[in-house]
């Protein structure tokens, strides 16, 4: 079997299922683990499955949440720098808001010995802050939106706009020149919120994300005061400075 009937098969094999494991390819096709790696982004990139930590799914799914187990992972080193960056612009005494997401979590690396105050709806990163005695938390409730592990809805709603906060380090889906995008409308009508009760607002998300747009959409770059990624085009880099946005950039 040549290297396009290979591929042709990882396809058929996926039409008939929402999910399918490296192992599983791996072992019906007879070849290694690598290899199935390699035609798995292969063919991501011409747009005809979506990589998961692990597998792939059919890109007919490519506008369905995605589990934060497997976008956690996902350019996992961009994402820690970019959070380091984001965190260098917190001062002591801040109060900050960290909504849900996969590259806010890391944020939480970069706040000990800060004295500040955490608002979060993100259940992970109050499991991973309840032992810092010199963080505040304030959560906020509502329902559970389990692909994000973040809390969403009128009661979290309610609870943000009772609040001022210093700086909120909001999250996307998905970005291009235009605007900033979630994969649900009750996660993008919180994010709004979360803005309105900021005095900064700071985007941060890797530049996998660029150009692309999900379902919802959250706000367009005028909102935004602050972006922070690994790399920005140089192109799109005037155009947001041009409109008043600070960018940063890790590779900087």
């Amino acid at each position: 079997m040549d290297i396009n009937e290979r591929r042709e098969e990882i396809l058929k094999i996926l039409a008939d299922r929402e999910y399918v494991t490296v192992e599983e390819f791996s072992k019906v096709l007879g070849v290694s683990a690598v290899t199935i790696r390699t035609d798995l982004t292969s063919l991501e990139e011409s747009g005809l499955l979506i990589r998961t930590h692990g597998g792939a799914m059919k890109s007919s799914m490519k506008g369905e949440a995605r589990l934060i187990s497997n976008t956690m992972i996902e350019n996992e080193m961009e994402k820690k720098a970019i959070a380091e960056k984001a965190a260098s612009l917190i001062k002591p005494g801040n109060t900050i808001i960290i909504d849900s997401g996969s590259t806010t979590i890391h944020l939480i690396e970069h706040l000990k010995g800060k004295n500040i105050t955490v608002v979060t709806n993100n259940l992970l990163v109050l499991e991973r802050l309840k032992s810092e005695d010199d963080i505040k938390i304030i959560a906020l409730g509502g329902s559970l939106r389990r692909e994000s592990m973040g809390t969403v809805g009128p009661l979290a709603e309610v609870a943000i706009k009772a609040l001022n906060v210093d700086i909120y380090f909001m999250g996307a889906a998905a970005y291009d020149k235009s605007s900033i995008s979630s994969s649900d409308i009750s996660e993008s009508s919180l994010k709004r919120y979360m803005m309105e009760s900021s005095d900064k607002v700071v985007f941060i998300a890797d530049s996998s994300k660029f150009g692309k747009k999900a379902f919802s959409n959250i706000c367009s770059w005028h909102d935004i005061d602050t972006f922070v990624s690994d790399v920005v085009d140089k192109d799109f880099r005037k155009e947001l400075e041009e409109m008043g946005v600070e960018v940063l950039a890790s590779d900087d």
